[in-house]
C-alpha cells in the first residue's frame, strides 16, 4: 500500500495552496461580511487547471486531474475561502451528471464553458417537502407537444441565485427524470438569496417553475433516469467534494490555533501550548484530522481505480459524516482553546465554525448518511448511482 503521492499531484496541490494564501486568504473575511460571489476568482482557478472542470475529460474543456487531486486542491482552497471550496464541490455536480447522461450535443453545448469558469452552474434536486430525500419529487413535468411544460419548486440550491445552467430533477409520465435549462428561460424564477451564517458568498437560494416550457432535447437521459443521474452526481461529486471542504476547515482552525496558543504566554511567561491538558487537546484534534484526510484521501483513490456510487457508497457516506462532524468539533475545541481571542470575529474561528456547521446539510444531511450507511450495511438499501 503506497501513501505516496505522485509529483503531479504535489505539483496541484502546491499551486492550488499558492493560491488560496495569496489570492483567496485576504478576500475570504470581507466576503464573510459583505458576500458577494467572486466569478472572477473562480474563473481564475479554473485558467489555473485546479478549477471546476478537474475531473471533467480535455476534450470537454476540463483538466481530467483525477478525484484524488480534486480532493487534494479542495483542501487547500477550502483553508483558505471555505465558501470557494463549496462552489468548487457543488458546481461540477451537474458537470459530471451531463458527462455521464447528457448526449454529445448537450455535452458540447454547457460543459466547456462551465468547466472553464465561464458560467456557473447548479444541481436542483432539494425539494420543500423532501430535504434530503431527492426521491420526494413534486415538480412536475408534463409533455405537451415538443415541450415539458414544468410546474414546481426547489429550496437550499447552492449558487442558484448565480447559476446560468440548471440542471433539476422533476416528474414526468416515465417517472422522475432530468433536465437541463438555462437562465432567463420564461417560467424560470430564481429567488432571491437565502440568509445563512456560514459559507456566505457562495450563495443558496431556491428555484421555482411556473409553467416553464422547456424544449425536449433539454431532457437529459431518458425519463424515469433522473433519480439515477443526481445520486451519481451527488454521491461521486457532491459528498467528495464536501469532504475537501470539512477537511479543509479542520486543518485551518487547527494550525491557526496550534500557532496562537504558542504565541501566547500566560502563567509566568510560559506559552499556553504547553500547558499538558493544552496539549490533550490538541493531540486529540490532530488524531482525528489525520483520520479525516486518510478517510478523504481513500475515497479520491477509489474513485481514480473507476469504482462508482454504487459500489463504494458506503465509504462515501461515512467519510462524508465522519469529515464534517470533525470539522465542527475542532472549530468549537479551538474557541474554547483560544478563550475571548476565541470569539472574536476578527480571529476568523468563528468564522470556520459557521462554515464548519453548513458541512453536515450539504450533499446530504450526515444523518442521513448515517442512515443510508445503516441501510448499506445491512443489505435493506445500495447507494449512490
Amino acid at each position: 500500500m503506497d501513501f505516496s503521492l505522485t509529483s503531479e499531484q504535489e505539483k496541484l496541490k502546491n499551486i492550488a495552496k499558492e493560491f488560496a494564501e495569496k489570492e483567496l486568504a485576504p478576500k475570504a473575511r470581507e466576503l464573510d461580511k459583505n458576500p458577494v460571489f467572486p466569478r472572477d476568482l473562480l474563473k481564475r482557478i479554473c485558467e489555473l487547471g485546479i478549477g471546476v472542470g478537474a475531473i471533467i475529460p480535455k476534450e470537454y474543456g476540463g483538466n481530467a486531474i483525477g478525484h484524488l487531486a480534486r480532493i487534494l486542491v479542495n483542501i487547500e482552497i477550502a483553508k483558505a475561502s471555505a465558501f470557494m471550496g463549496l462552489a468548487l464541490q457543488t458546481i461540477p455536480i451537474g458537470l459530471w451528471v451531463l458527462l455521464h447522461f447528457g448526449n454529445e450535443e448537450q455535452k458540447k453545448k454547457y460543459i466547456p464553458e462551465v468547466a472553464k469558469g465561464e458560467k456557473i452552474a447548479c444541481l436542483a434536486a432539494t425539494e420543500p417537502t423532501g430535504g434530503s430525500d431527492i426521491a420526494n419529487v413534486n415538480t412536475v413535468a408534463k409533455k405537451v407537444g415538443n415541450n415539458y411544460v414544468v410546474n414546481g419548486s426547489k429550496v437550499f440550491i447552492t449558487l442558484a441565485p448565480e447559476s446560468d445552467v440548471c440542471l433539476f430533477t422533476a416528474k414526468t409520465e416515465g417517472g422522475v427524470s432530468l433536465f437541463v435549462v438555462e437562465k432567463g428561460t420564461e417560467g424560470l424564477i430564481l429567488g432571491p438569496a437565502d440568509e445563512r451564517e456560514g459559507l456566505r458568498a457562495a450563495k443558496v437560494g431556491g428555484i421555482r417553475f411556473k409553467d416553464c416550457k422547456i424544449p425536449e432535447e433539454n431532457l437529459v437521459g431518458k425519463e424515469g433516469q433522473g433519480l439515477r443521474a443526481a445520486l451519481k452526481g451527488i454521491t461521486e461529486v457532491g459528498r467528495p467534494g464536501n469532504i475537501a471542504m470539512a477537511v479543509g476547515i479542520s486543518e485551518a482552525v487547527f494550525e491557526k490555533t496550534v500557532q496562537f496558543l504558542k504565541d501566547r504566554k500566560f502563567y509566568g511567561g510560559k506559552a499556553l501550548a504547553g500547558l499538558q491538558g493544552i496539549q490533550f487537546t490538541l493531540a486529540d484534534m490532530y488524531m482525528e484530522i489525520e483520520a479525516s484526510k486518510l478517510l478523504a484521501y481513500k475515497v479520491g483513490w477509489l474513485l481514480d481505480q473507476g469504482k462508482t456510487g454504487v459500489e463504494i457508497g458506503k465509504e462515501i457516506a461515512a467519510t462524508k459524516a465522519y469529515t464534517s462532524e470533525v470539522a465542527k468539533k475542532v472549530a468549537f475545541k479551538a474557541i474554547s482553546l483560544c478563550g475571548a481571542y476565541g470569539t472574536l470575529p476578527g480571529f476568523d474561528l468563528i468564522r470556520y465554525l459557521r462554515d464548519a456547521l453548513e458541512t453536515d446539510a450539504s450533499a446530504g444531511a450526515n444523518n442521513v448518511c448515517r442512515m443510508l450507511l445503516g441501510k448499506e450495511l445491512t443489505g435493506i438499501l445500495s447507494l449512490g448511482g
